[in-house]
């Protein structure tokens, strides 16, 4: 039962993780419960799928939009919204979403940490959270101060529940603060998110050096409180099984960290031997280097490099470092002479998959070798270990029994997450499983047998899109990496935090995958088709006729009551019946246009109202469009560079030569406008707000050769500042299509909205 749900976990990680550009479970996903405050019902947000990776769900495009804009505040509202510990991850975080980025196969990932970072290093510090009292008489007792245990602490608190917080240490943190050197993570900022955290829950009771089965029972746990929750950790080093490791220079990498955390800076030998690939390895690997004696630091791992599963920027931070890494080669024993430890190693080379997908090592035959050092550190996994548990039958081997399904242990009463429960792994991980568990704590206390399924809440902050012009060529922006320092042994920082300028450029940097457009059934039932026309060899015909029959399939009718005007229908769907740039998200897109295949335009973008505007705001306005290869729309041009389509108004200026095209004006009656031109280039248009009127005026400028049909959503275009007067709305549009269609004429003149 264990390993199959720590293996469903492990498998979910990687599933978000290689979330697709347009992945459908991206997409469909589970509703979330409605006690969260979720936006993914809306049929036009899909959260990003750096959003969907982070197992939090942090809304990191809206907070590198601020960040952009120099809003930091409201940047880190949306980066501590879900996250307690936003200054930690901003360090440690082994950010899920960077590899699922969609620039990462481009020029690479935004540097979402690094951004996070930035943010918590300018204002984190200045934040003063305002407290939530309890409101409820019931408590729930958490055993573990770790980041899962603060976590739903947290949460629980702002339910309005009285939580206390029991842990075997004298300090809140868990793993981050024991397990993390301080290069990586510097006690400081340990404690500015722990006591935010304590600032915001005042309900919230500490007791340190307490330990389970020691100081205090599960029975008496459970006499005091309504609920316990076991976040117990994975404190202790499995043993790497071999003959000779029970020898004294021969000890567990979280032990060796645990001490080195505690203030220690013991003398190593010349050369140390670490044993793993994982976080562990890379975090003791690099304190080795750091402490006195030690001159050569070699990490031995059983797979290939390919399969080794530190995070990237630790493994080169560890190579920059000076530390050797051998792969396939497999420890067989350890041989003690004199000062020297001689280990025994094989080679070894990918067999079959395991289960977690990663080829088993396979031992090559007569490959066994010695290699000499004089300490061994092993980080080879992670295991809990609790008396008191394994005497109630609540373990399961080296973890505590329990269902990630509903987080419940053995007993109805506890029940258990983070690394004790679902095996070692990373920060952002077990406070995932910190907020799940008080999800279902809260469930049972409000006594719902059966809650609606958990899922991380997304939610978009819906921030305007707008980057720098030069966003799509940006480098990426590296902090720079000052590895061992002038002084290793005072565990100075490894990397610089990003200052103002460069925090902007990689934000600017960001794709804005959360501002995708298009309605619920566009973004779900299209979306794969057009990543599948983008990457089908365009001599496929087969292929492209069947992708292009199903998108041209007719609906009975496209327009039924109750559905909302939109304009995918007028924009997206005919844009999809042509193969598609490799990529639309790199790639630049041709999006200049020839109004009637006469007036050509940079962009399909008109402005109006500045008619009245003065000069210097008109002249602004001209010099823009004419930067941009727009056009004006008015009664009066708005500067001689740029294409003017005038408006002609009863009782207003006579039509004139110097327009590029004359749009005449219909409000309350139709007056058929005259169909003549003052020169052959000149094009010619009727410009419509009423409904009533809509029909009449396509039919005559169908019938006498009109170019445009403009069409005013505002009921005053010709006036000043139309749109402020009411909100435009699109009905008119898709009325007009809706005729267009009825008359089969709509590729006969051109729509301007």
């Amino acid at each position: 039962m264990r390993r199959s749900t720590a293996r469903a976990i492990r498998n979910s990680r990687c599933r978000w993780a290689e979330v697709g550009v347009y992945d459908i479970n991206r997409i469909l996903m589970p509703e979330s419960p409605p006690e969260y405050q979720d936006d993914t019902a809306d049929g036009h947000y899909v959260p990003a799928p750096c959003q969907v990776a982070c197992p939090v769900g942090t809304d990191a495009p809206s907070y590198l939009a601020y960040i952009w804009e120099g809003k930091y505040e409201e940047a880190f509202e949306a980066i501590t919204a879900t996250n307690p510990f936003s200054s930690i991850c901003g360090r440690v975080c082994d950010a899920p979403c960077e590899p699922a980025c969609r620039r990462e196969a481009a020029d690479g990932a935004v540097q979402i940490r690094n951004l996070k970072r930035f943010v918590m290093d300018r204002v984190g510090n200045q934040y003063d959270p305002p407290a939530i009292a309890a409101n409820k008489a019931q408590s729930v007792g958490i055993v573990g101060a770790g980041p899962a245990g603060l976590v739903a602490a947290h949460d629980l608190c702002m339910a309005g529940y009285h939580v206390d917080v029991y842990e075997m240490t004298g300090r809140s943190g868990g793993m981050m603060v024991w397990g993390i050197p301080a290069f990586r993570l510097p006690p400081g900022i340990i404690e500015e998110d722990i006591q935010r955290l304590e600032q915001r829950c005042p309900d919230l009771t500490m007791h340190f050096n307490t330990a389970l089965g020691r100081d205090v029972s599960l029975d008496d746990l459970k006499k005091r409180h309504d609920a316990v929750l076991l976040t117990i950790g994975a404190w202790w080093g499995k043993n790497m099984r071999i003959p000779g490791e029970e020898h004294d220079q021969v000890v567990d990498g979280v032990g060796f960290l645990r001490r080195v955390n505690a203030g220690a800076r013991p003398e190593l030998p010349e050369t140390v031997i670490v044993i793993g690939g994982g976080d562990v390895a890379m975090d003791a690997c690099r304190v080795a280097k750091r402490l006195p004696g030690c001159k050569h630091v070699k990490v031995v791992y059983r797979r290939g490099p390919e399969d080794i599963p530190a995070r990237r920027i630790e493994l080169e931070g560890a190579i920059k470092e000076g530390i050797e890494f051998i792969y396939n080669t497999q420890q067989v024993s350890v041989d003690a002479g004199g000062n020297q430890l001689k280990l025994r190693f094989v080679r070894t080379e990918s067999g079959e998959p395991d289960e977690d997908g990663r080829r088993r090592p396979k031992v090559v035959p007569g490959s066994e070798h010695d290699i000499d050092c004089g300490m061994v550190i092993a980080a080879v996994g992670q295991q809990t270990e609790c008396d008191e548990l394994d005497a109630r039958g609540m373990m399961a081997s080296d973890r505590v029994r329990a269902s990630f399904d509903s987080m419940r242990t053995l007993d109805e009463k506890v029940f258990a997450a983070g690394d004790g429960a679902f095996g070692g792994s990373t920060i952002v991980m077990a406070m995932s499983h910190g907020q799940r568990a008080a999800y279902y704590v809260k469930a049972f206390l409000e006594g719902r047998r059966d809650p609606m399924p958990y899922r991380t809440p997304f939610r978009t902050r819906r921030v305007p899109v707008a980057q720098d012009l030069s966003w799509e060529t940006l480098p990426e922006q590296e902090a720079e990496f000052f590895g061992l320092g002038e002084k290793p042994i005072e565990f100075p920082e490894i990397e610089s935090t990003y200052d103002e300028q460069t925090a902007r450029k990689e934000a600017a940097r960001c794709y804005r995958c959360d501002a995708e457009t298009g309605s619920a059934d566009y973004s779900v039932h299209h979306r794969e088709d057009l990543f599948s026309m983008a990457r089908t060899n365009i001599v496929d015909q087969a292929k492209h006729k069947a992708m292009l029959n199903r998108r041209l399939r007719l609906r009975e009718n496209p327009f039924p009551e109750g559905r909302a005007p939109s304009l995918d229908d007028l924009v997206f769907l005919p844009a999809n019946l042509s193969r598609l740039v490799i990529d639309p998200y790199r790639e630049a897109c041709k999006i200049s246009t020839d109004l009637a295949g006469k007036l050509p335009l940079e962009l399909p973008y008109l402005a109006t109202g500045f008619d009245e505007a003065p000069e210097e705001i008109r002249q602004a306005v001209a010099k823009g469009l004419s930067a941009l290869g727009c056009s004006y729309v008015g009664r009066r041009p708005v500067g001689d560079s740029v294409p003017w389509l005038q408006l002609v108004v009863a009782g207003g200026p006579e039509p004139s030569a110097d327009a590029a095209a004359l749009v005449h004006v219909q409000k309350t009656k139709f007056q058929p406008p005259p169909d003549k031109r003052l020169h052959a280039a000149q094009l010619l248009g009727i410009a419509v707000s009423s409904t009533a009127l809509l029909e009449q005026c396509i039919v005559h400028g169908l019938e006498h050769g009109f170019d445009i049909i403009l069409l005013d959503a505002t009921n005053g275009i010709e006036g000043n500042w139309p749109e402020l007067g009411e909100a435009p709305s699109p009905r008119i549009l898709r009325d007009a299509i809706t005729i267009l269609r009825s008359l089969n004429r709509e590729e006969e003149i051109d729509l301007l909205y």
